[in-house]
Protein backbone atom coordinates (compact mmCIF):
# COMPACT_ATOMS: atom_id res chain seq x y z
CA UNK A 1 0.00 0.00 0.00
CA UNK A 2 1.31 3.40 -0.96
CA UNK A 3 1.59 6.01 1.80
CA UNK A 4 -0.33 8.67 -0.10
CA UNK A 5 0.51 11.47 2.30
CA UNK A 6 4.20 11.17 1.37
CA UNK A 7 3.62 11.50 -2.38
CA UNK A 8 3.78 14.74 -4.32
CA UNK A 9 0.58 15.73 -6.09
CA UNK A 10 2.02 14.57 -9.45
CA UNK A 11 3.04 11.21 -7.97
CA UNK A 12 -0.37 10.81 -6.37
CA UNK A 13 -2.16 11.53 -9.63
CA UNK A 14 0.12 9.13 -11.53
CA UNK A 15 -0.58 6.43 -8.93
CA UNK A 16 -4.31 7.05 -9.29
CA UNK A 17 -4.12 6.72 -13.07
CA UNK A 18 -2.15 3.48 -12.69
CA UNK A 19 -4.74 2.06 -10.28
CA UNK A 20 -7.68 2.98 -12.52
CA UNK A 21 -5.91 1.53 -15.56
CA UNK A 22 -5.36 -1.74 -13.67
CA UNK A 23 -9.04 -1.84 -12.67
CA UNK A 24 -10.05 -1.39 -16.31
CA UNK A 25 -7.67 -4.14 -17.48
CA UNK A 26 -9.20 -6.47 -14.90
CA UNK A 27 -12.71 -5.44 -15.99
CA UNK A 28 -11.74 -6.42 -19.54
CA UNK A 29 -10.65 -9.85 -18.30
CA UNK A 30 -14.04 -10.23 -16.60
CA UNK A 31 -15.81 -9.22 -19.83
CA UNK A 32 -13.88 -11.87 -21.75
CA UNK A 33 -14.94 -14.46 -19.17
CA UNK A 34 -18.57 -13.38 -19.46
CA UNK A 35 -18.44 -13.78 -23.24
CA UNK A 36 -16.92 -17.25 -22.84
CA UNK A 37 -19.58 -18.26 -20.29
CA UNK A 38 -22.25 -17.21 -22.76
CA UNK A 39 -20.53 -18.97 -25.67
CA UNK A 40 -20.46 -22.20 -23.64
CA UNK A 41 -24.13 -21.93 -22.71
CA UNK A 42 -23.19 -21.88 -19.03
CA UNK A 43 -26.64 -20.71 -17.92
CA UNK A 44 -28.43 -23.84 -19.13
CA UNK A 45 -25.51 -26.06 -18.11
CA UNK A 46 -25.82 -24.72 -14.56
CA UNK A 47 -29.62 -24.87 -14.51
CA UNK A 48 -30.35 -21.13 -14.88
CA UNK A 49 -32.78 -19.42 -17.24
CA UNK A 50 -30.14 -17.04 -18.59
CA UNK A 51 -26.69 -15.58 -18.00
CA UNK A 52 -27.90 -12.50 -16.07
CA UNK A 53 -29.43 -14.91 -13.53
CA UNK A 54 -26.08 -16.73 -13.22
CA UNK A 55 -24.21 -13.47 -12.63
CA UNK A 56 -26.84 -12.29 -10.17
CA UNK A 57 -26.33 -15.42 -8.09
CA UNK A 58 -22.58 -15.92 -8.43
CA UNK A 59 -21.26 -12.33 -8.59
CA UNK A 60 -24.18 -10.82 -6.65
CA UNK A 61 -24.94 -8.18 -9.27
CA UNK A 62 -28.48 -7.00 -9.72
CA UNK A 63 -30.02 -8.01 -13.05
CA UNK A 64 -29.55 -4.54 -14.54
CA UNK A 65 -25.80 -4.54 -13.84
CA UNK A 66 -25.42 -8.13 -15.04
CA UNK A 67 -27.22 -7.33 -18.28
CA UNK A 68 -25.07 -4.23 -18.82
CA UNK A 69 -21.87 -6.28 -18.44
CA UNK A 70 -23.19 -8.98 -20.79
CA UNK A 71 -24.13 -6.34 -23.37
CA UNK A 72 -20.69 -4.76 -23.04
CA UNK A 73 -19.01 -8.14 -23.52
CA UNK A 74 -21.10 -8.60 -26.66
CA UNK A 75 -20.05 -5.24 -28.04
CA UNK A 76 -16.37 -5.98 -27.48
CA UNK A 77 -16.20 -9.62 -28.53
CA UNK A 78 -18.96 -9.91 -31.11
CA UNK A 79 -19.56 -13.38 -29.64
CA UNK A 80 -22.93 -12.73 -28.06
CA UNK A 81 -25.90 -10.59 -28.97
CA UNK A 82 -26.68 -7.75 -26.57
CA UNK A 83 -29.99 -8.04 -24.77
CA UNK A 84 -32.77 -6.61 -26.90
CA UNK A 85 -30.60 -6.36 -30.03
CA UNK A 86 -30.59 -8.44 -33.16
CA UNK A 87 -26.94 -7.90 -34.05
CA UNK A 88 -23.93 -7.17 -31.91
CA UNK A 89 -21.79 -4.39 -33.39
CA UNK A 90 -18.14 -5.23 -33.36
CA UNK A 91 -16.03 -2.43 -31.90
CA UNK A 92 -12.43 -3.59 -32.44
CA UNK A 93 -10.76 -0.24 -31.69
CA UNK A 94 -12.86 0.18 -28.58
CA UNK A 95 -12.07 -3.40 -27.55
CA UNK A 96 -8.36 -2.67 -27.89
CA UNK A 97 -8.66 0.50 -25.79
CA UNK A 98 -10.55 -1.42 -23.09
CA UNK A 99 -7.92 -4.20 -23.11
CA UNK A 100 -5.21 -1.57 -22.57
CA UNK A 101 -7.14 0.01 -19.70
CA UNK A 102 -7.80 3.28 -21.53
CA UNK A 103 -11.61 2.90 -21.46
CA UNK A 104 -14.07 1.62 -18.88
CA UNK A 105 -17.28 -0.40 -19.13
CA UNK A 106 -19.19 2.89 -19.04
CA UNK A 107 -17.13 4.26 -21.94
CA UNK A 108 -18.11 1.27 -24.09
CA UNK A 109 -21.80 2.02 -23.59
CA UNK A 110 -21.23 5.65 -24.63
CA UNK A 111 -19.30 4.61 -27.74
CA UNK A 112 -22.01 2.10 -28.68
CA UNK A 113 -24.73 4.74 -28.25
CA UNK A 114 -22.91 7.09 -30.61
CA UNK A 115 -22.27 4.35 -33.17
Amino acid sequence: MIETRLLSTDELLRSLVDEVTEIRVRENAALQMIAELDRRGAASELGYRNLPQVLRHVVRWDLHVATRWIDTAALLTGEITPTGSELAPVLPLTAQAVAEGALSVEHVAAVAAVM
